[in-house]
């Protein structure tokens, strides 16, 4: 699954049409986790998640579910870039982003 997710990443970013962001988010709550993987679903762009040591795909509520949601997690988006900056407008309306 790693080689995967990283593997579309770092095809996209070489193909030169997308934009990438970093973003700190925190799921405290079962209803935080279903947002979080609905907005992900509805967006068209890529998003990685990280909780130190593993990546997955940020649009699978299995993969999210492995991780260790006890403590913050890296987020990077890639995308278009008003894309990207509507999906963590919506991380923040929904008081999911740290720092």
């Amino acid at each position: 699954m790693i080689n995967s997710v990283v593997g579309n990443s770092l095809r996209l970013m070489r193909e030169g049409k997308n934009m990438k962001k970093d973003v700190k988010v925190s799921l405290g709550c079962k209803s935080q986790i279903i947002q979080f993987i609905n907005m992900n679903s509805k967006s068209s762009c890529e998003i990685d998640v990280q909780d130190g040591h593993s990546y997955i795909d940020g649009k699978s509520i299995v993969g999210l579910l492995s991780l260790n949601l006890f403590k913050p997690l890296d987020v990077t988006v890639i995308g278009d870039d008003n894309k990207i900056s509507d999906l963590i407008s919506n991380y923040d309306s929904h008081q999911l982003l740290i720092g």
